[in-house]
């Protein structure tokens, strides 16, 4: 049986303190594998981001265990953990979270170049990931210069960049209209046929439905019953 990229057991998350104190996660597993994507829905406040954010390891359970790739993410020093995810976990935002001064490709080298990569090389390969998600000739645009959709894709091809195991997306599509939202999710869908990679969305969106593996559904801080995945769309 394939190892899990990520396995959460008995997850329990506390935010805040005192009186204002909430239990944002209880007793949540989850285990997650190569060559899926996982739609985590819920409604507002059921947990999902914060769900998202333990599984990447932004953010440290109050107790259970996370496993990336097999290894135990609790006790693991802030720099080390820091590490970890940036090497294993590619993350992608409804926001996009460019750097408006940064070309295209400056923009998807700077995870790279962040981890030690030398500069020729982290160039090489954003380029490379630009080529996957369809950009390679923008590459020395600005964002202002880019769609929403093509905004998204350059989100994208940073999280994929670092040949990434986890690409955990936060609503990917909420701001984009229904033709790219589509696209968006085909790009997704095809990046999550890699047997070594996981991709989990976040999402409300119900026109995503048809491009998951799975569906996970999560409420009050509880996974309840998944039910079954439609059948997923023709040529994802």
């Amino acid at each position: 049986m394939t190892q899990p990229v990520i396995e959460a057991s008995n997850v329990v998350k506390y935010l805040g303190s005192g009186p204002g104190r909430v239990a944002a996660l209880r007793g949540v597993s989850l285990s997650l594998s190569g060559g899926e994507l996982v739609l985590l829905m819920g409604p507002s406040g059921s947990g999902k981001t914060t769900l998202l954010s333990v599984l990447g390891c932004m953010l440290t359970p109050t107790s259970g265990t996370v496993r990336l790739l097999g290894q135990a993410t609790s006790g693991v020093p802030p720099e080390k953990l820091a590490d970890l995810r940036r090497r294993h976990v590619g993350f992608i935002f409804q926001s996009y979270h460019l750097f408006p001064t940064l070309t295209v490709v400056e923009n998807v080298r700077l995870a790279l170049e962040m981890g030690g990569e030398r500069a020729w090389r982290a160039h090489d390969k954003a380029a490379a990931a630009l080529t996957t998600v369809g950009l390679a000739h923008k590459i020395t645009a600005f964002p202002s210069h880019l769609s929403s959709g093509e905004q998204q894709r350059v989100a994208i091809a940073r999280a994929i960049v670092g040949n990434t195991a986890a690409v955990l997306a936060d609503e990917p599509t909420a701001a984009l209209d229904s033709a790219n939202g589509h696209a968006i999710m085909s790009l997704l869908s095809r990046i999550a046929k890699d047997p070594s990679r996981t991709v989990l969305v976040v999402t409300h969106d119900p026109r995503v439905l048809p491009f998951a593996d799975r569906i996970v559904q999560i409420e009050d801080g509880r996974l309840i019953e998944t039910p079954q995945a439609p059948q997923k769309l023709l040529g994802t």
